[in-house]
């Protein structure tokens, strides 16, 4: 076996980077459980709050059937038909958080030469997020009254409680 040791590049060796100090308090988000821990931390390091925010979580309905019948919706944005997907709103979202199926609309996909609205909506192309918001509400409810008016609602699926 040989023993020598790896040559050097002739790239010269990079410095270590700069640690400035904390000039602002800035908040440090923990997460446990079912539980947000949130911690303001200042200048000197020193904890001087701490709060504890129950986080609820609920299981989402989930229904293949459902999504089918939306996808077979025309897309809510443009009109197309033929190229719809099941989209679900944002809101709610998260790491290890879906939204329940009865909440999505129908937005169309992409397709050769043209960017889909599914797309589009889910990179805030379309509109802002106060708009998108207001929208998802809108269409999610508007779909669920076109499906329920064709009399095609899955009978395995409970409806949602309209407000």
């Amino acid at each position: 076996m040989k023993r020598t040791p790896m040559k050097r590049t002739a790239w010269p060796r990079r410095a270590p980077p700069l640690v400035l100090e904390q000039k602002q308090d800035y908040p440090i988000v923990e997460r446990s459980s079912n539980a947000i821990k949130k911690t303001r931390i200042c200048a000197s390091m020193d904890v001087f709050s701490t709060t504890v925010i129950a986080i609820q979580k609920t299981n989402a309905v989930r229904s293949e059937a459902y999504r089918r019948l939306v996808a077979a919706l025309p897309c809510k944005h443009c009109g197309v038909h033929g190229y719809s997907q099941a989209a679900h709103p944002n809101t709610g979202k998260g790491t290890g958080i879906k939204t329940d199926d009865r909440l999505c609309f129908p937005l169309c996909c992409d397709r050769p030469g043209v960017w889909g609205c599914h797309a589009l909506f889910d990179q805030h192309a379309l509109f802002t997020r106060a708009v998108r918001r207001v929208l998802e509400v809108a269409w999610a409810a508007d779909t669920r009254r076109q499906i329920t008016a064709m009399g095609q609602w899955p009978a395995s699926l409970p409806k949602v409680d309209e407000q």
